[in-house]
Parts: C-alpha cells; structure tokens; sequence
C-alpha cells in the first residue's frame, strides 16, 4: 500500500468523523427546538478550531512535504493546505466535539492530546495526495 493509498483513507476517514459531528451537532439543535432537550452550546459549529489544531497540522504538513519532496508550486501548496491543514484540523475539532457533546469545556488533557494526534497525522499524510 503507497502513501498515496493511506492518504485517501485518512481523508475518507476525516470526511466521516466530521459527518458525524455534525449531525450530532444537527441533532441537538432539532431537539432543543422541539423542547426536547437543552439549549445548544454557543460556538458549538465544527469551524470554530482552536489555533493550536491549525499549528499542530502546519507543522506536520510541513514535515510530510519535506519527508516526500513536494514540488511548491502553487497547485500543490493549494492541496496540501486544504487536506493538510484545514481538514485535519476540522477533522480534530470534529472528535472534541464528538467525544464531549458539543462541551468546549468538557474535554480533558487526554481528548485534547487525540485531536492534536489526529490533527497531525492527517496533516503527515495529506502530503501523498500531491
């Protein structure tokens, strides 16, 4: 299996975790709406990426371009922030977010320790899609 291979199933992967996020997300505002449950968390969207995901998948996008030698041109910049950069670290708000119910507060050192993981592995990998 290539790098190229391992890539794509870490971004399907991202794509489904992020999915599920978000319908979990959907979910608690439909029922807050019909009085089933409580009030949605403010800033509880999945865009809403603390600073520090961003940098941890910066900086492993960096490395994994620099370990595979990826050309800088302007399309493979482009690819590789989008997939390095801005998925994985949607990617990792989306598991904070899965594993506290929407709770900002709620996460532990050890919920924040698997989002920056998989912030940077998914900025790693994402370099075998150029």
């Amino acid at each position: 299996m290539s790098i190229e291979h391992i890539a794509v199933i870490v971004l399907a992967a991202e794509v489904v975790v992020m999915v599920s996020a978000r319908v979990g997300t959907e979910r608690r505002h439909r029922a807050h709406a019909e009085g089933r449950g409580p009030a949605p968390r403010p800033r509880e969207d999945l865009t809403f990426v603390p600073a520090a995901l961003y940098g941890i998948a910066a900086a492993a996008t960096a490395a994994g371009a620099l370990t595979l030698s990826v050309e800088p041109t302007v399309d493979a910049l482009a690819t590789v922030a989008m997939f390095g950069v801005l998925l994985p670290a949607f990617t990792a708000t989306a598991v904070l977010r899965l594993s506290t119910r929407g709770g900002r507060g709620a996460a532990t050192p050890g919920l924040r320790g698997l989002a920056a993981t998989v912030a940077a592995t998914g900025g790693l990998v994402s370099a075998g899609l150029v």
